[in-house]
């Protein structure tokens, strides 16, 4: 296909954009006989910058659309550009694609509120739409028979045990047909979310008639897991407790369930699902079209909807950030107010990294003075350092090294085994030995404990400081350590950590379930899973697709927690991923100890930006 003539589009040749986006783009302009118009080919280009950065739509207005065309052309230009589109726009120039109105169905669709002027694909102006015409309906929708005061009094005495913030969120959830709650780590939306569903079977709420939904597999394992652990943890649970214990979350997706022969779901309007309450984990994970084909499958006239999440985390990979625009800064106010409540009491321990997760949201450098990784290994609980990388790579790679010894070869505690230990005692055992035998099934206990203390965590994939590139020396060092006499091949070998990237039903494995290959006696290699307190394990060959795990970006890390966090971050100061929602949600992974390793310059660059996704979501 003929690409871009760039002497007629001299910036495109510094374009970060994919040879498709191009094409679109060149495409696009031929279809309305646009060819030579360069203004129109840079706002598009703009467009496709936004939609990169999670954005619905882009902003338009005179002084914004020339801000955004700064990225790749020089400020002169972009104002004469800008100047020459909106001209064009404005004189109807470019009705063959761009929509002036929103029952014109083309390409594109200019769409103008009382705030500001926005530029649509049509696909994304379409679930905006129905999205918000959807969320007024929950707003609108009659609320549910309440319970007397006495009634409801009565159910949450005994399961609810802690802060009014608390109990505030309960009785939200059970007096409305609609209720969001927020909240950081520690603050309890575990709890929250199991005590709503305690208090719910206690009114007369079947739990067959429960959804329970997560953006992905892992977050709605996450809550199948939660409900188990709190459940069991009851000295005296009651009939209505124990059945909770059949209750198992699902992905957005698989509720639905999609028809891939006809690329639509069972369940939308005119099929709604049959709950009387949904709960939904992880929102801030949820795109605007996925959340819109969501929540259209649930009738506001029969069903209660709890949307749970942390509204300072990072938004959805894709287009959109629904649940932090739902909630309001403390000073403004919007249509959420009263289905809204924000947990603010923490009950994770840890000052330090408490303090330094609030510094972060607000955009504020905490003052420290960097110091040597062998120092950062040190740390006592709830302190946290900054580490400065060296131009070197060989000195990564020692630096890397050291993260091994100290986490998986080394004693953490003299009274308890390293991990090489407990991998070296795990392939003297067959695989059923291990998984099914208390004493053995022991092992196993300490395996994942050991990995379930310490993880890394970088923005990027690829790169010197990129999760794979970090998997490759981990393995390369740690293999000959755990299997000194076998050559490692495809990444395989006794005590390596992996992450499965791909949900397979059949096995019940989710994306971000991470797992152990070990050797058995019999010389196979199998991967092991935790499950309930138990395991599962397949043959290699079996799995789905999975990658190395001792370093995961950011995003795969959220819903999870580690007793020791290191930070990578990118040695470019402009990457556009350096983001206080990032580094935000990386530092809050961290129970015990987090080590930001990077340059400073970079650290202030993500502190200065907050993620800003354009949208017409204004409540």
């Amino acid at each position: 296909m003929q690409a871009f003539n760039e002497n007629k589009h001299p910036f495109f040749g510094e374009a970060e954009l994919s040879v498709l986006d191009l094409m679109t783009i060149r495409d696009l302009c031929k279809l309305g006989g646009y060819q030579n118009d360069l203004p129109l080919s840079a706002v598009l280009m703009a467009m496709f910058f936004a939609l990169q950065e999670g954005s619905l739509c882009l902003n338009i207005d005179k002084s914004s659309l020339s801000d955004k065309l700064q990225l790749f052309m020089e400020s002169k230009k972009a104002k004469q550009i800008s100047d020459k589109f909106l001209y064009g726009l404005a004189e109807n120039r470019y009705n063959n694609l761009i929509a002036r109105n929103i029952d014109t169905y083309l390409p594109l669709i200019a769409y103008e509120s009382k705030e500001k002027k926005l530029l649509y694909f049509q696909k994304f102006f379409f679930h905006e739409t129905r999205l918000k015409h959807r969320l007024r309906a929950f707003l609108r929708a009659n609320e549910p028979c309440k319970l007397s005061g006495e009634k409801e009094n009565e159910i949450l005495r005994e399961p609810v045990e802690k802060d009014q913030d608390q109990i505030k969120a309960i009785r939200l959830a059970l007096g409305s047909q609609f209720a969001i709650i927020s909240g950081g780590p520690g603050t309890g939306k575990t709890f929250v979310m199991v005590n709503i569903l305690r208090c719910f079977v206690r009114a007369g709420v079947k739990p067959e008639q429960i959804i329970l939904a997560a953006p992905t597999g892992r977050a709605a394992q996450r809550m199948t897991e939660a409900i188990h652990s709190q459940i069991n943890s009851i000295e005296n649970p009651c009939p209505e407790d124990i059945e909770l214990l059949k209750m198992t979350g699902s992905t957005l997706h698989r509720i639905l369930r999609y028809k891939t022969s006809s690329h639509d779901f069972h369940y939308r309007d005119t099929n709604p699902l049959p709950a009387s309450v949904v709960i939904v984990d992880e929102v801030s994970m949820v795109d605007v079209v996925m959340m819109e084909r969501f929540l259209r499958a649930i009738d506001p006239a029969k069903t209660r909807l709890v949307l749970l999440g942390d509204k300072d985390q990072l938004p959805s990979v894709e287009a959109g950030a629904v649940f932090a625009e739902m909630i309001p800064e403390e000073t403004e106010d919007n249509i959420f107010k009263d289905r809204l409540v924000v947990l603010k009491k923490v009950y994770r321990s840890g000052a330090n990294l408490l303090r330094l997760a609030k510094q972060v949201n607000e955009g504020k450098f905490p003052e420290c003075l960097p110091i040597s990784l062998n120092s950062a290994l040190l740390l006592k609980e709830d302190n946290w350092a900054f580490v400065l990388p060296d131009d070197n790579i060989n000195k990564w790679k020692k630096q890397l090294r050291l993260w091994v010894e100290h986490h998986y070869l080394g004693r953490t505690n003299k009274d308890n085994k390293s991990y090489k230990e407990l991998i070296l005692e795990a392939v003297k055992l067959d695989a059923d030995s291990l998984a099914y035998s208390d004493d053995e099934q022991n092992i196993l206990d300490q395996i994942f404990s050991k990995i379930e203390k310490a993880r890394i965590l970088t923005l990027l994939r690829k790169g010197v400081y990129g999760c794979s590139w970090i998997n490759s020396i981990i393995a390369q060092y740690l293999s000959f350590e755990l299997e000194p006499l076998t050559r490692m091949h495809n990444n395989i070998f006794s005590g390596a950590v992996i992450m499965i990237t791909q949900n397979d039903y059949s096995k019940k494995l989710f994306n971000g379930d991470v797992g152990v290959i070990i050797k058995s006696v019999d010389g196979n290699y199998r991967v092991f899973f935790k499950r309930f307190g138990s395991y599962i394990f397949f043959d290699m060959d079996l799995l789905s697709k999975w990658e190395l795990g001792f370093a995961v970006t950011v995003h795969k890390s959220q819903g999870t927690e580690f007793d020791d966090v290191l930070l990578v971050l990118p040695d470019n100061e402009s990457h556009r991923l350096l983001t206080r929602e990032i580094i935000y949600t990386g530092i809050t992974r961290a129970k015990k100890r987090v080590i930001l390793y990077g340059i400073e310059p970079a650290f202030k660059s993500a502190l200065q930006r907050k993620i800003e996704r354009e949208s017409g979501l204004t409540w």
